[in-house]
């Protein structure tokens, strides 16, 4: 996915593996492979978007949620994994005193422990390590329908006594609010595990709200920020969603950035195969497919090989976001991996997986 890459950040897995060489078929073999391929299909619930992808790609990454302030990672888990995932954090944080780079006089590195209701697990104010412990982190670990969620936070605290002369100083271009921000995280990050649930990806919840792997957050009426990645990675591709509610509208569209996009390509040794806008769902989108050619190493033979690369992306809502209909992209991409699929397979793939995108 270079022109993803190259136009967002995205936190997508990089995977180097050597495949067969690529068979031509016809087109009549082209439909029965692809046919295969989405034989059975599951729906996915990624922010607040739906797609369906074939019975056998699976979300590889679990850790990039960010929501408002909070970082989350997701896990399936049995209650007493959880358990001693839990006891042998809080072993690892009250240690970490003892390491270097870590002063005595900031003991202990657990600050408080804070259980949550009905043995949901538990939130520790620790410090940062290498850090004064005006400067912690509030983390959480949440237990909620067999999934575990780690939540992290950082807060600033200047209340102890010690640290009355940086508190003074600080306040000379800030509020007391600031000087102490454990309060209103703690209560955000409360009223965000309230709002938590564990779920298989393939569950569409019914109420509003936004999904993340494993898991959902209900609506709470309140604007909030998200930003929720998944990554397929199969033996052929990684394909990849990302969607970003804090992105507003803009005319800076993908095809309004059409001169940079060739010159990339040229850059590159790559070529369009094809720009088009679509509509699904009524998802106002662009989608750029290119294609070219890349050098990968066999091992074995010890010498370079070209074989095809693809890179198709699309974006969603980029003039017209809203926090309801966000922004969006996806995109597939062959970067290192060398796929059996010829082009005409990999845009039928690309536009199955596309057209299935709705509004959850």
């Amino acid at each position: 996915m270079k022109i993803l890459y190259y136009r967002v950040a995205l936190s997508l897995a990089c995977i180097m593996f050597i495949f067969p060489a690529i068979a031509v078929t016809s087109p009549m073999k082209k439909s029965a492979v692809i046919n295969t391929l989405f034989a059975e299909t599951k729906p996915q619930c990624i922010g607040r978007y739906v797609i369906d992808v074939p019975q056998s790609f699976n979300n590889q990454l679990r850790d990039m949620i960010f929501i408002d302030d909070f970082k989350i990672s997701s896990k399936w888990m049995y209650p007493p994994a959880f358990q001693q995932r839990i006891k042998l954090r809080e072993q690892e944080l009250r240690e970490t005193i003892n390491k270097p780079g870590n002063d005595p006089k900031n003991a202990p590195f657990i600050k408080e422990r804070i259980l949550l209701p009905e043995g949901k697990g538990v939130i520790f104010d620790s410090n940062r390590p290498g850090s004064d412990d005006l400067y912690r982190r509030l983390e959480a670990h949440v237990y909620v329908n067999k999934v575990a969620f780690i939540i992290t936070t950082n807060i600033r605290d200047f209340s102890a006594p010690k640290y009355r002369g940086r508190k003074s100083e600080y306040l000379k271009t800030t509020t007391e609010e600031q000087t102490n921000t454990k309060p209103a995280k703690l209560a955000a990050l409360q009223s965000l595990i309230s709002r938590l649930s564990g779920r298989q990806d393939e569950e569409i919840p019914k109420e509003k709200g936004v999904c993340i792997p494993n898991g959902f957050i209900r609506d709470d009426g309140m604007p909030h920020k998200e930003k929720v990645t998944f990554s397929f990675i199969t033996d052929e591709f990684v394909f990849g969603v990302y969607t970003n509610n804090t992105y507003t509208g803009s005319n800076y569209t993908l095809f309004n950035r059409s001169d940079e996009i060739d010159k990339f390509l040229r850059s590159v040794n790559q070529h369009t195969i094809k720009k088009y806008k679509l509509s699904p769902d009524g998802i106002s989108s662009q989608a750029w497919l290119s294609g070219g050619t890349q050098t990968i190493t066999n091992s074995e033979a010890r010498e370079n090989v070209m074989f095809p690369t693809y890179d198709f992306d699309l974006y969603a809502h980029e003039a017209d976001a809203i926090p309801d209909k966000p922004w969006l992209t996806m995109g597939i991409g062959n970067e290192s991996l060398k796929t059996r699929y010829s082009e005409a397979q990999m845009v039928e793939i690309w536009d199955r997986l596309v057209n299935s995108l709705r509004y959850k």
